[in-house]
């Protein structure tokens, strides 16, 4: 697993995420859940089936998002972890949002874009994302904030214009009027 060693990798909040999808996530924590809530990593990867190998970025993302605790080898759910598993996908959504929320790879970008009152073109987000994590690694970060984004239904991209902005919620339906009889 790895350490903030303080790299600007890790200070822009987006490393641990960045080649992980949320199913992997989510699906490690349902794993660890049926072993009990604590579980030996080695076991899980066994288990499900997971090369080893391709275990560790998992549960650095659900260390990193505060969804598990690693430690010796073995891997335990946290609180979190288990409302997350617990909750319905909206719920789940909501939850997984509120995090990202605070990750300052996703702060960054979201104030340019309020700022910009507008949203931002693919190439103005990898430019400043550029500026935080370097150029070589800015495309792997644009890609992981559009699918977290995406999925938290916090950001909005129209792959054909390349537009990354912040989706607004959908308005609540008004009230029906009562039915006369």
């Amino acid at each position: 697993m790895q350490e903030d060693d303080g790299s600007p990798r890790f200070r822009s909040g987006m490393q641990p995420l960045s080649k992980v999808p949320l199913g992997q996530i989510v699906g490690l924590l349902k794993n660890v859940e049926e072993a009990g809530g604590d579980a030996d990593v080695a076991e899980i990867a066994r288990a499900s089936d997971i090369d080893l190998n391709q275990l560790p970025p998992v549960v650095d993302a659900a260390v990193f998002l505060g969804l598990a605790q690693a430690g010796e080898g073995d891997l335990s759910i946290t609180p979190l972890g288990r409302k997350v598993l617990a909750a319905g996908l909206r719920q789940r959504k909501a939850i997984l949002r509120g995090i990202i929320q605070q990750l300052p790879g996703f702060q960054r970008v979201t104030e340019r874009i309020v700022a910009a009152g507008r949203p931002l073109s693919r190439q103005e987000v990898i430019d400043a994302l550029a500026a935080q994590v370097g150029s070589h690694e800015a495309d792997g970060f644009f890609t992981a904030l559009v699918a977290w984004g995406r999925y938290t239904e916090l950001l909005t991209y129209d792959s054909r214009s390349e537009l990354l902005g912040l989706r607004t919620p959908a308005p609540a339906a008004p009230p029906k009027p009562p039915m006369s009889e």
